[in-house]
């Protein structure tokens, strides 16, 4: 699995983090494609819950981005709180438990915003839990 850009987005759609695990030529990319994916994360929201009973947060994957160098998969989670979380993930890797990374990610994120007395950075808590996943 390679995870090439992890989005994190307010409840106001506002861009609160983005990191890139890739080279710099794809990173404006994915910034663009960030604001795309929020734009089909509501829809996909819709589709799951008149379509069943899951409350699950993973939506899944919404669609693929085709660059030059790679194809990635656009994965997206949705908290009851409304933050939304874009993972992008380059296609043709094994598949992990993608519930369990966002809940890694949710889980880093709050401990980063929500605990005053919490003085690390958000990329420096998810860094490591990325190179573990991306195998480097």
């Amino acid at each position: 699995m390679s995870i090439a850009c992890i989005a994190i987005i307010d409840s106001q759609d506002k861009l609160s983090f983005i990191d890139y695990y890739i080279n710099n030529e794809d990173q404006v990319h994915f910034k663009f494609q960030t604001y795309t994916a929020l734009q089909l994360i509501s829809p996909a929201l819709q589709k799951k819950l008149n379509g069943g009973t899951s409350t699950e947060p993973y939506l899944g994957v919404l669609y693929t981005i085709y660059l030059p160098n790679n194809d990635y998969d656009v994965h997206a989670y949705i908290t009851i709180t409304q933050l939304k979380m874009i993972i992008f993930i380059k296609q043709g890797t094994e598949k992990l438990n993608l519930l369990a990374i966002f809940e890694k990610i949710y889980g880093l994120y709050r401990a980063s915003n929500f605990n005053p007395f919490h003085q690390t950075n958000l990329n420096k808590l998810i860094k490591p839990m990325v190179v573990e996943f991306n195998g480097i």
